[in-house]
């Protein structure tokens, strides 16, 4: 009689790996959740996503003391937003004849550095004094105006 000698061949190093790799992934994967759901609630990630909405345009952001501000937004954190080349509004009223029974109203736009005291050429704006934000078309005068300025 002969006597088989069986040897397990031990899978166990194979089934150490697999298991390795799949702990590996998933703490990755829930490493990466975790940091996703902090930046969010942090305004970091919505910041980010606000910033490339407005990247490489004009916007036009109107503020809770009725002043408007034209120019384009180049930073966007919690509290505030960075207006970058800012131009306003400027109403200039003229009379027509001698009299003073016409007067004439003459819109301007007027670079904040044109201002008497010489500011920057941008605007850190607080988010709480901001009313809404609109994105100026292509074809819009505003935009031609500060092109040309």
């Amino acid at each position: 009689m002969s006597v088989k000698k069986t040897t397990k061949v031990s899978k166990a190093p194979k089934d150490y790996g697999k298991a390795i790799l799949v702990l590996t992934t998933l703490i990755f994967v829930l490493v990466l959740i975790f940091t996703s759901i902090s930046l969010w609630q942090n305004g970091m990630a919505r910041n980010t996503i606000q910033l490339l909405k407005y990247r490489d345009s004009y916007q036009a952001v109107f503020l809770n003391n009725g002043q408007v501000y034209f120019g384009n937004i180049t930073e966007v954190t919690n509290k505030y937003i960075i207006l970058k080349d800012p131009y306003s509004i400027k109403l200039q009223q003229t009379q027509a004849d001698e009299e003073g029974s016409t007067t004439q109203s003459e819109v301007k736009l007027l670079s904040i550095e044109d201002e008497f005291y010489k500011p920057a050429g941008y605007m850190l704006i607080e988010k709480s004094g901001i009313l809404f934000i609109e994105e100026l078309q292509d074809s819009s005068q505003i935009i031609g105006i500060i092109e040309s300025y």
